[in-house]
């Protein structure tokens, strides 16, 4: 995907087979120098991978502009709130999108560990992501670079350890209700403690059981307004006390009341977001 007066390509790429279901998406990107592009990152549940070969961008999160980063790479953790980017272009790089325990598996990080506006992949997954980002740099294309992580995330794999299968089998269980699960009756299902669950989804996913809930109910909400129904309506679909409440969340984890937020999505220019079925970004340039 491109734009038409080229100030900005995105290409998309679909991980090797044998690395699913955790391995999710490849994003390539690239924006040529000039206007300001500021992207607003709502929290989605994931875990993401930026390597990036050309100019920097600048992070902080919504609430404290003040905590700006400036990174060109980055390993993000899941998190719950929302996370502004600014850059002027020149930017240039890949994205791997990954369900979190997905990510501690094949890197073998605690996710918990890492701090909510993410780390700097050299300084956490050592001199590999360095020679990963030079050969990412020099290929020829998108398809290219596609390959190219097909293979280190094979070989990662291949050396890496499993996460726990009770983690993987409640993440699946949150995801598939979009976050109304009582967390009590989860830990039983899963024969361990609600605090044995905890401690185990901090390490391997990176939030508690009901933080992530409160993403993915929100997401879903999300998904809801944006085609068209009503705030009370979905409200009550995705386990809201009511319309207040759905409010309250909403403008916590994505700095936006439900209204203005999907209305700034929709009229986003080139928003495209990181995951399939969630809705994770808005694009604004100028």
């Amino acid at each position: 995907m491109r734009c038409p007066e080229d100030r900005w390509e995105l290409a998309l790429g679909q991980p090797h087979p044998s690395l699913g279901p955790g391995v999710l998406r490849y994003r390539g990107f690239r924006y040529a120098p000039g206007l300001v592009h500021r992207h607003w990152e709502i929290p989605c549940g994931l875990t993401t991978l930026v390597l990036g070969f050309g100019a920097a961008l600048r992070i902080s999160p919504v609430s404290a502009p003040h905590r700006a980063r400036t990174v060109v790479s980055l390993l993000s953790p899941p998190n719950t709130c929302p996370v502004l980017g600014e850059h002027t272009g020149g930017i240039h790089g890949v994205e791997v999108v990954f369900a979190p325990w997905a990510a501690f598996e094949l890197f073998g990080v605690a996710l918990d560990e890492l701090p909510n506006l993410g780390a700097e992949p050299a300084g956490v997954l050592g001199i590999r992501i360095q020679h990963l980002s030079e050969q990412l740099a020099q290929a020829p294309g998108w398809p290219s670079r596609f390959a190219i992580l097909d293979q280190f995330l094979l070989r990662c794999r291949r050396e890496g350890r499993l996460a726990s299968e009770r983690v993987v089998a409640a993440w699946q269980r949150l995801e598939e209700s979009r976050g109304r699960v009582e967390i009590t009756a989860l830990a039983e299902s899963m024969q361990w403690s609600q605090r044995q669950l905890e401690r185990k989804f901090n390490e391997q996913v990176g939030l508690t059981p009901k933080r992530l809930a409160r993403v993915l109910r929100m997401q879903h909400a999300a998904a809801l307004i944006s085609a068209g129904r009503r705030p009370s309506e979905a409200a009550s679909v995705c386990g809201f006390y009511d319309q207040a409440h759905l409010t309250r969340e909403f403008t916590a984890l994505t700095g936006h009341p439900p209204l203005r937020f999907i209305s700034e999505y929709q009229s986003g220019k080139g928003s495209v977001d990181r995951a399939a079925g969630r809705i994770t970004s808005i694009l604004q340039e100028g």
